[in-house]
């Protein structure tokens, strides 16, 4: 029985119960009125009896009306309260989401906050990075409610995150930040897809290591086409702004004159602005499309190709990839007519044959010297792939040497492969394309269709591309008239990058931080348990205790040098934590606040005192890793190599 039945009975009993004692009342009167000053009293006998009785019988009544109504009352008032929590539950968690969606959490956070990226000035250098944010979507399995209330509410200094709460200076009140945690906590993936994260996670950041020198080749390589583009601005500007004023001429002349298509822009604003973006574009071009046809003999569109390239370097320095990857095209892709296949081919195909010997394929070639040798590989392959209950892997291996095999070969005879044409044809197109800005594109509207390009109206595209020219005015503007500050900040963050190309902070040397662990905690350690414990290191601790890691490998400082959280090298975590027990009965201090994390206001380790600041990771990691971790951290060696300070 609901609240609202037992609510409404109730009321009808009390209606029923005032009804009697009315209907009683006015059988009871006599005939004759008597004013009530005048009336006699009543007698002892009457007022102790009649009256008396009459009192306590509607007294019974109304106990009895109560014993009864009120328990039938609060059998419903448990549902109905629960009715009102879940209630209020639903309407935060909607508020949160649209708090979530309005302030652009997932613009950083990535969708659905499963991690992503956002714009940010390195401190130390001045050069604008990606700054990695991390995922959302599994916080609460590291931090509780209270201390996630905390970080949104006074976010995190020196890092893109803001403050989102009154307290800390940001917009939302506190009955808004306790919607966004409670709509966040509904976004939480399941605990086990957490766990299976983490061996992706450690292979991320064991590559990120080992791809580091491209890595900051290539950050280098965007500084130095940052600093040309400021220098260029000043003449692309002036070319540009007639164009530009042009444009924003068209905008308020676009309804006059004949509309072929209705759909708002004249047919001559649309043949205009389609040529107008031609022209903004050809100012930042500086290299042409080359398309090289792998059945003509062209291969000299190779060496003009190249040519471009090196005559453009150095306006547009990025352009330095596009050369490098056609120039080891055509090394590779090199094809002595009397072998038949290119030399990058002949490699990736003796790496085939080797792979047929290991599934015991027969008639293979002894080795792959030519075109011949490579046919002869298929026809074993294709034979083996057709027998009865063939290996699948054979099958797989056939379609990759006879995709090898076609890319390898040179059919228009003039010593370049297909593959090498292919690439130089693909680099040159997007090297036309590399060094025009965003903002820029070009279209071609057709009067006679109202939506010629990408099936949006014309004259939605029309707005958006005079918009687009509009940001690039200002762009360039401020560029032309701010030339020197900006100029000093960009060489000042390359003169940071080459040093940190010099200093290679980032270095971590696995071989040493095994033998480290090893000398330190007496469990030998082989080299691939320390790549993990380096890989969990960086994915879920570096991000605080290593300096500028979020803001990626160029800008990434020693190992635990410290940032949001301590300095973990030279041996802090021992000093205050205490060395691993030797009895393994006795609790490992440093392991316990790995798996719990820091509580506000309570001690931890020798002489620790919580602020609720580190998370605690029992839920994400396994005992045997965090006890991995906790080897790791105690060597004081945590790049493998020689400590500041040694000689």
């Amino acid at each position: 029985m609901t609240a609202s039945i037992v609510t409404v009975i109730a009321v009808v009993a009390g209606i029923v119960w005032l009804a009697i004692m009315g209907v009683s009342a006015v059988r009871n009167r006599g005939k004759e009125e008597i004013a009530p000053n005048l009336a006699p009293g009543l007698t002892n006998a009457e007022i102790e009896t009649k009256r008396l009785e009459t009192g306590q019988k509607a007294a019974i009544a109304f106990s009895a009306f109560l014993a009864i109504s009120l328990p039938l009352y609060f059998l419903g008032e448990l549902d109905r309260q629960e009715a009102f929590v879940e209630e209020f539950s639903e309407d935060s968690i909607e508020r949160g989401e649209h708090l979530v969606e309005e302030f652009g959490c997932y613009d950083c956070h990535g969708p659905a906050g499963v991690g992503g990226v956002a714009s940010y000035v390195e401190q130390r250098s001045g050069v604008t990075v990606s700054w990695e944010a991390p995922s959302i979507n599994d916080v609460f399995y590291r931090y509780d409610e209270g201390e996630v209330n905390y970080w949104l509410t006074f976010g995190r200094g020196n890092s893109p995150m803001p403050a989102w709460g009154l307290a800390g200076g940001g917009p939302m009140n506190e009955a808004q930040i306790e919607d966004v945690v409670n709509y966040l906590k509904t976004i939480q993936v399941p605990q086990p897809e957490v766990l299976e994260e983490l061996d992706p996670e450690i292979s991320v950041q064991l590559d990120r290591l080992a791809n580091a020198e491209a890595t900051i080749a290539n950050a280098i390589l965007n500084q130095r086409q940052t600093i040309a583009d400021i220098e260029s601005a000043p003449a692309e500007y002036e070319l540009f702004l007639p164009l530009v004023e042009r444009a924003d001429e068209l905008e308020e002349e676009a309804a006059e004159g004949i509309d072929t298509d209705g759909d708002g822009v004249s047919d001559a604003a649309e043949a205009e602005l389609s040529a107008l973006t031609v022209l903004v574009a050809e100012i930042f071009q500086v290299v042409d499309p080359i398309i090289l046809d792998p059945t003509v003999a062209d291969a000299e569109q190779a060496e003009l190709a190249v040519s471009q390239l090196e005559a453009a370097i150095d306006r547009d320095p990025i352009l330095a990839q596009n050369l490098a990857v056609i120039e080891e095209a055509i090394e590779l892709g090199q094809v002595d007519q009397a072998v038949g296949v290119s030399s990058g081919a002949l490699e990736a195909l003796q790496e085939s044959l080797d792979a047929a010997e290991a599934l015991d394929v027969a008639n293979l070639p002894s080795s792959i010297e030519d075109a011949a040798d490579a046919t002869q590989m298929v026809a074993a392959l294709t034979e083996a792939s057709e027998a009865e209950g063939a290996d699948p892997a054979i099958a797989a291996l056939l379609a990759a040497t006879q995709a090898t095999l076609e890319e390898g070969s040179d059919p228009d005879e003039d010593g370049l492969s297909t593959a090498a044409e292919e690439t130089i044809t693909a680099q040159m197109a997007d090297a036309a394309l590399t060094t025009v800005p965003p903002q820029v594109t070009v279209v071609v509207l057709d009067p006679a269709n109202p939506a010629s390009v990408g099936g949006e109206s014309d004259a939605a595209t029309f707005n958006s591309v005079i918009g687009n020219l509009d940001s690039l005015r200002v762009s360039l503007r401020v560029a032309t008239e701010n030339q020197d500050n900006l100029l000093a900040t960009e060489i000042g963050g390359l003169d940071f990058l080459l040093a940190a190309q010099e200093a290679r902070n980032w270095e971590i040397d696995i071989p040493g931080v095994a033998e480290s662990m090893t000398a330190v905690s007496g469990v030998p350690t082989s080299e691939e348990d320390a790549a993990r414990a380096v890989g969990i290191f960086n994915a879920k601790c570096a991000r605080c205790h290593t300096a500028g890691f979020n803001a990626g490998l160029p800008y990434t400082q020693e190992a635990g040098s410290g940032g949001f959280g301590p300095a973990l090298w030279d041996g802090r975590p021992v000093i205050q934590f205490g060395p691993a027990p030797e009895d393994p009965e006795q609790p490992d201090l440093l392991v316990q606040f790995l798996l719990a994390g820091s509580q506000d206001a309570q001690p931890y380790g020798l002489n620790g005192f919580g602020s609720g600041r580190m998370p605690a990771f029992g839920s994400i990691l396994s005992l045997d890793d965090i006890e991995l971790l906790a080897r790791y951290l105690r060597t004081g060696d945590m790049t493998g190599l020689d400590q500041p300070g040694e000689e």
